[in-house]
């Protein structure tokens, strides 16, 4: 693949950092396969680590933002097999399938699975570029979503289950006198839990307290995606 062929509009400072803070997985059991990759990547500014099977992928898949690339059909675990254990070990790197079978039914599956994109070899290595970097893209904005979780979670489980009961009825607008009357409690203990609410979570009002669960469950959604 020759890298003059890369008509590579997009990149900018952004692009420039994501390559420089992520690295991308080659799973491969073809030696050939994996030189011209990593030839081809690292023309193109991206950090590039091979293995030579799943299992060796598998073991040690680093921490660093990034997505695999994943050959299909290899000796021992195949692509589609590597793909289930990443699942059951938590390994959340955004899958790219290259395939020299052009197998519909593999790909359906795959992409069934959750990889990112299925490529014929050799990929065209405008779209193959242009697969990474979407799929890095994922992958770092899912590490962010993570993180902003994390610190939500813990700013949230600082309160009591009384006061994440209060403020769950507070963010669907409901009064005081409301909450009270479904809480069968008196209207001054909802105040207290409210004024609670709001020092814990840092906000001012009901819709501030609403913004503040409605972006956890945001977050929360894109992390188990």
């Amino acid at each position: 693949m020759s890298n003059s062929e890369n008509n590579h509009p997009h990149d900018t400072q952004g692009i420039n950092t994501l390559k420089r803070d992520s690295v991308i997985r080659l799973v491969d059991d073809d030696p050939s396969v994996l030189r011209a990759l990593t030839t081809f990547l690292q023309m193109d500014d991206w950090q590039v680590r091979c293995f030579k099977s799943g299992i060796d992928f598998l073991h040690t898949p680093g921490k660093e933002p990034g997505c695999v690339i994943l050959d299909v059909r290899m000796p021992g675990l195949s692509g589609l097999e590597v793909q289930d254990l990443m699942k059951k070990k938590n390994i959340p790197l955004p899958v790219i399938f290259l395939s020299a079978h052009g197998d519909i039914e593999l790909a359906v599956d795959a992409v069934r699975k959750g990889a990112k994109t299925f490529l014929e070899k050799p990929p065209k290595p405008d779209k193959l570029l242009s697969s990474i970097e979407e799929a890095v893209q994922a992958h770092v904005e899912l590490l962010r979503a993570v993180a902003d979780l994390a610190t939500l979670e813990q700013t949230w489980n600082t309160l009591t289950a009384a006061e994440q009961q209060v403020a769950g009825l507070v963010a669907k607008g409901l009064t005081n006198s409301v909450i009270a009357s479904v809480l069968g409690v008196s209207e001054n203990t909802i105040r207290a839990h409210r004024s609670m609410v709001n020092q814990k979570l840092d906000t001012e009002n009901a819709v501030e307290v609403s913004d503040f669960i409605h972006e956890m469950e945001k977050l929360q959604q894109i992390s188990e995606t």
